[in-house]
């Protein structure tokens, strides 16, 4: 073991030992003093602290003061004290973000692969020649070479510019004064504007930055940053922007800013806070030379704020409020309204005599805010009923404060067997966040399988975030699926109901089981002693995978051993220890760092339809269980998709495991047996091609989601 891998060690040891002490009411303020003192004696050594930005927000008199403010909360409140270093988005490559300052996290870990800035980043090829470096070292020389006068590259490629070091801190002080700030080279045949909105409370600015960089690449746009709030970060990150990315102009918000902008060309804004990607705020583009336009409203719960205003009867009401954003799929793609509704919008030229205002439902947006009340009066007097917009999948019921009731017009499906079910409407409940973070909850994932699945059945489906669990839509559904992940859910509202436990059954109570018409649960042996102890029937129900996307194509396996998952905060055995024994592994996952050098993380993420290539390709793909799960006999459902997608895997060991997947998974009880097995010639230690090309066959077919979907389609349809 090298002397970086016993300090890495003992870090670990310190986190796990300080978490226990910072959780405790007697100790936590001793502990919050003693991260403070620490934080700041590490960033005053690392000498990365600006004070010239620093003054720019405060009377510091030295760096030492600027530390204590920046460590005592300034870093949560937007203070900045070194330029190329973005707080929000740094932070937000850590664990324990919002709780750690930035440039502390950075310099404690090893910084190979953390992005700094939207604007900046290191050589990349510098720092990896280089392993035995400070993990400052990078920024550190970059930030001393441009003080001490020299130019800095800002940019992305592509889109690179030599910047003075002078102009970095004249665009620094533009920001801390909150005045205007423009760099518009090209901007005067620019197709569109983009007013950028930017509010105090933006929670992934850096995500909006960089779909800001794409839509300029993509289209030459000319982009206005209007700032709402006073954020030094917020003011700072975007008017570095402006150095570099062509046509960008950063302002004070004022309601003239898009009356202005107008007149050249036609204008999107995207509102405060808005989560909206750069292919659908080039869509709004598009509408908006002929039309006012605005993407379907999406709460930060997923569910539906408004699809615009229509009428019932002489009513003006906000098209599909509350619903599922599922819903939106009865309408056109272009949906003509009375007045479209929200922050994020597309506007045409001033003078332009357009069409009707439109919804553009496939485009979404995920943003904070409700609409009015009662909607105002709107360019056109009269507009679309919504009766005719939802015919024929809703008819209109009594009208209640909310807004008109909906009933769904009832159908028929005849399944492939020649067999007449009705067409219900489940309502799948997960415990996963909506919007772009729940890209990486498995149970996302697992949701659309089994959504997909119902929808072969010729069911009607919509998926629930958890937050929107108790959406005011829920009388229309007729059966809610909640899968049981690491949140409880309450009783259910539907007239059928399925509890699905998949994960976390320590945490299942006798009042969320009892609540359930159908209870299932991903383990044999956990069931039937669940069943004794809560005295009702709860059946084995093991988890699946999706055949359509996980199954052999042919490629080439390689030797790589592969992990998949997130550091889940705690020293993860199967990955750490094969990996300190020399024993090269490929990580896909976030919050790794200060676990495992950053060399074997590959990536923080993987598109999820690049799993199955990456599963078949592996050498072998490590896996381990939560410790509850492990006990209980639940089962892993990357295990499921490894397999099906043709490819082997080695997992601590869990009752079933062996049965189910007959060699194409190797287990192991106790890590010195897992290094054995890495280090064997892994052909010896699996089944040949065609035994697991067999064993692939079978997952596929008896573990799938459609098999799953038609044993629960069954027990509804039984009752």
């Amino acid at each position: 073991m090298t002397g970086r891998d016993t300090l890495r060690d003992a870090v670990v040891a310190a986190r796990s030992t300080l978490r226990r002490a910072r959780n405790h009411a007697l100790t936590r303020p001793l502990v919050e003093a003693l991260d403070r003192f620490w934080w700041a004696r590490t960033i005053r050594r690392s000498h990365l602290v600006d004070l010239d930005v620093a003054r720019m927000q405060g009377g510091y008199r030295s760096r030492r003061a600027a530390v204590r403010a920046y460590v005592r909360g300034g870093f949560r409140r937007g203070m900045v004290i070194n330029p190329l270093l973005s707080e929000e988005l740094v932070a937000g490559q850590f664990s324990d973000v919002g709780r750690v300052p930035a440039l502390y996290a950075y310099l404690v870990n090893d910084a190979t692969r953390i992005r700094l800035s939207v604007s900046w980043s290191p050589d990349r090829g510098v720092r990896e020649e280089d392993p035995g470096s400070s993990p400052a070292r990078p920024l550190e020389e970059a930030w001393r070479e441009g003080r001490s006068g020299g130019r800095m590259a800002l940019g992305t490629d592509g889109l690179r510019r030599d910047i003075p070091w002078s102009d970095i801190l004249l665009a620094a002080r533009a920001a801390a004064d909150r005045r205007r700030f423009v760099q518009l080279q090209s901007a005067g045949d620019a197709p569109f504007t983009l007013v950028f909105e930017v509010g105090d409370r933006e929670d992934d600015l850096a995500y909006m930055l960089d779909q800001v960089v794409t839509l300029v690449a993509d289209t030459s746009a000319r982009v206005i940053f209007a700032h709402r709030g006073t954020s030094f970060s917020a003011w700072l990150d975007t008017t570095l922007l402006a150095l570099w990315l062509p046509g960008v102009e950063v302002v004070r918000w004022d309601p003239d800013v898009v009356d202005e902008a107008r007149t050249y060309a036609p204008v999107v804004v995207r509102g405060a806070g808005a989560e909206v990607t750069a292919a659908d705020l080039g869509a709004l583009a598009d509408a908006a030379h002929t039309r006012e336009c605005a993407p379907l409203w999406l709460a930060p719960d997923g569910t539906i704020v408004s699809a615009g205003v229509v009428f019932d009867g002489g009513e003006r009401v906000h098209l599909l409020a509350g619903h599922p954003s599922e819903d939106a799929s009865v309408l056109p793609e272009s949906t003509e309204v009375a007045q479209i509704v929200g922050t994020t919008y597309g506007a045409p030229r001033t003078g332009h005599v357009g069409s009707a205002p439109t919804t553009l439902t496939r485009v979404r947006v995920f943003a904070p805010g409700q609409p009015p009340a009662e909607a105002p009066p709107g360019r056109h007097p009269t507009g679309p009923d919504v009766r005719s917009l939802l015919a024929p999948a809703f008819v209109l019921g009594r009208r209640g404060q909310a807004g008109p009731a909906l009933i769904r017009t009832s159908s028929e499906h005849t399944l492939a067997d020649g067999t007449v079910v009705p067409r219900l409407r489940w309502a799948i409940k997960t415990a996963a966040p909506a919007g772009r973070n729940a890209e990486y909850w498995g149970d996302t994932h697992f949701a659309r399988g089994i959504a997909a699945a119902l929808r072969r059945l010729g069911q009607e489906v919509v998926v629930d975030s958890y937050a929107a669990r108790a959406r005011r839509s829920a009388y229309l559904d007729d059966v809610e699926l909640a899968l049981r992940g690491p949140e409880p859910f309450d009783a259910p509202r539907a007239p059928h109901s399925i509890l699905w436990i998949i994960s976390h059954p320590d945490e299942v109570t006798h009042q969320e089981v009892a609540a359930f018409d159908h209870v299932f649960a991903a383990s044999h042996s956990w069931a039937e002693s669940a069943t004794r102890s809560f005295g009702r029937r709860i059946e084995p129900l093991l988890q699946c995978t999706d055949p359509r996307r996980f199954a052999p194509s042919g490629i080439a396996r390689t030797s790589e051993i592969v992990f998949v998952g997130t550091a889940r905060g705690i020293i993860r055995p199967s990955v750490v220890e094969p990996i300190r024994a020399g024993i090269p592994v490929s990580v896909y996952g976030p919050d790794w760092t200060g676990y495992i050098p950053a060399a074997n993380v590959r990536s923080r993420s993987i598109p999820n339809d690049l799993l199955p290539r990456v599963y078949e390709s592996a050498g072998v793909v490590l896996n381990d269980h939560w410790p509850a799960m492990k006990r209980a006999g639940f089962v892993s459902n990357r295990l499921f998709d490894v397999v099906a997608a043709g490819g082997r895997a080695v997992s601590d060991e869990v009752a079933g495991i062996t049965d189910l997947f007959g060699g194409a998974v190797v287990t192991y009880q106790r890590i010195p047996e897992l290094l054995s097995i890495l280090r064997e010639d892994l052909s010896t230690v699996f089944p040949n091609a065609e035994r697991l090309a067999a064993i692939s066959e079978s997952i596929r077919r008896d573990h799938s989601f459609d098999a799953r979907a038609s044993e629960m389609l069954s027990r509804v349809l039984e009752r």
